[in-house]
């Protein structure tokens, strides 16, 4: 499957998200993954409330971050969230560049399945209401 669905968000790096030498703690980028995901799910309309709606949570199986270079204080950054898989798991790619030069800092990936409230049972296809509004998003590329 083609990670034709995805958004960028441009972001700052703020003083509450660096260390002491003003390098961004490796446990930002986690959040920084979860604000662009949460931007891509409301781009296929379906956002952790729809899925509550739905009869399912989905919860983060798996994450992965590859650092490349820092990000810093104060630095311009792009976010890009893509989805790449959606049959049997909710998979994200994501890749963090430099909003200057373009260059990738870092990328990662995480996946997500889909689990039936409140009966707790993981589900190893995704469920219609998932796939469905994939679907359509899709069509309105």
């Amino acid at each position: 499957m083609s990670a034709a669905l995805s958004i960028s968000l441009e972001q700052t790096v703020e003083f509450y998200d660096v260390d002491s030498y003003r390098i961004v703690w490796h446990g930002s980028y986690v959040k920084y993954f979860e604000v662009a995901r949460c931007k891509l799910l409301e781009r296929i309309d379906y956002t952790y409330k729809e899925m509550e709606a739905s009869g399912y949570f989905f919860p983060v199986i798996d994450l992965k971050v590859k650092y490349i270079k820092p990000l810093t204080f104060g630095q311009r950054f792009i976010i890009t969230a893509s989805l790449v898989e959606w049959q049997h798991k909710l998979a994200i790619d994501y890749t963090i560049t430099d909003a200057a030069s373009g260059e990738k800092l870092t990328k990662g990936q995480t996946s997500q399945v889909a689990v039936t409230m409140p009966e707790q049972v993981t589900q190893f296809i995704s469920p219609p209401a998932l796939i469905d509004r994939v679907n359509l998003a899709l069509e309105s590329l």
